[in-house]
């Protein structure tokens, strides 16, 4: 089940014995398990219901222990195994025999959660859980799930904004594209948007072009913005700028490539009569991106720029076997965009 799921059932208090929470976005299953935890446990008996358990190779007896024993003054315990990989990828028979046993014939009076970020798919442990539908994903999230997050959580502030403000929140924080960024890394940027903000209540975009870092991707699209629109120069000082804040030429050509293909992929799409509304989706791009990646694309033909990205394997490999200086190719590379 997907976290909302189980976001609504614990509102209507249906909360099951068990669970493991699987995925990468573990901090969104922590937001959970605080939530949970306030359902479940009397106010201000947490200390006396709520186990957690942060040790690699945790103590199935002693886990099972807690797990057996009632909850005092409070309707439910709950236990978290915040490292539970020990448990659910253990090859070890009477590990895994003892947690099946109890899965299969849990406490009602305890709640059992399991925190794994990539679980082994084919443990007997995962295939019992999943057959009791204890299993809850937290993978990263979708564009529309990542706006209504973000949506929530302003709500909860008490701050408002615009849709174009969210999008180029989320394009800056590059959570789409980058796994390596995560939610906590998401909420903390909101947290600074937040902060500087104050007491007023609307989040404007200079707001977040002040607070948020501009990142190298973001600065090279302006880059090619200036390159195509005509300003060769300030493409050049842009440039210029990238590597006298250490950015090496191969991977702000890299970026660029990335950029012209999105140029390519729109256009293409385009020329289909799809709506920009449409060409976000399929694309899976932001629209305002879209929007301005067809007012440049106007200035050129499909078969212009794929005769770029021609010319621009060309470059690399002479780049990269040193038949051509690289910041002079990329050089060159700009001013012919």
């Amino acid at each position: 089940m997907k976290y909302q799921e189980l976001m609504k059932a614990i509102k209507q208090k249906e909360v099951r014995p068990v669970y493991l929470f699987a995925g990468p976005e573990q901090y969104i299953g922590n937001m959970v398990e605080h939530t949970l935890v306030e359902t479940v446990i009397a106010p201000g008996l947490e200390q006396l219901n709520l186990a957690v358990f942060e040790d690699k190779n945790p103590d199935i007896s002693e886990i099972l222990s807690v797990c057996e024993t009632l909850p005092l003054m409070s309707e439910k315990r709950v236990v978290i195994v915040r490292e539970s990989a020990g448990l659910t990828k253990t090859s070890d028979k009477k590990t895994v025999e003892a947690l099946n046993k109890y899965i299969e014939r849990p406490s009602g009076s305890t709640v059992l959660i399991l925190c794994d970020s990539s679980p082994d798919k084919r443990k007997k442990v995962y295939k019992t859980l999943k057959e009791q539908g204890a299993i809850v994903d937290y993978d990263k999230l979708n564009k529309i799930d990542l706006e209504k997050w973000i949506g929530r959580r302003l709500k909860l502030a008490g701050k408002r904004t615009s849709q174009r403000v969210v999008e180029q929140f989320v394009m800056d924080t590059l959570y789409l594209e980058n796994d390596n960024k995560n939610m906590e890394m998401v909420d903390n940027e909101l947290n600074k948007i937040i902060d500087y903000v104050g007491e007023r209540d609307a989040i404007t975009l200079e707001d977040i072009e002040t607070v948020m870092p501009k990142s190298v991707e973001d600065n090279v699209f302006k880059m090619v913005d200036y390159a195509m629109g005509g300003n060769k120069g300030a493409a050049l000082k842009m440039l210029n700028q990238f590597y006298l804040e250490g950015e090496g030429p191969f991977g702000v050509f890299g970026l660029l490539l990335r950029q012209i293909r999105i140029m390519l992929m729109v256009k293409l799409l385009s020329e289909k009569r799809m709506s920009s509304d449409t060409i976000a989706k399929e694309a899976k791009l932001a629209p305002f991106v879209v929007k301005k990646v067809l007012q440049n694309g106007r200035r050129y033909r499909v078969a212009g720029l794929k005769r770029t990205m021609i010319e621009a394997a060309e470059l690399d490999l002479k780049m990269k076997t040193g038949q051509i200086d690289p910041e002079f190719g990329l050089e060159w590379f700009v001013l012919k965009l």
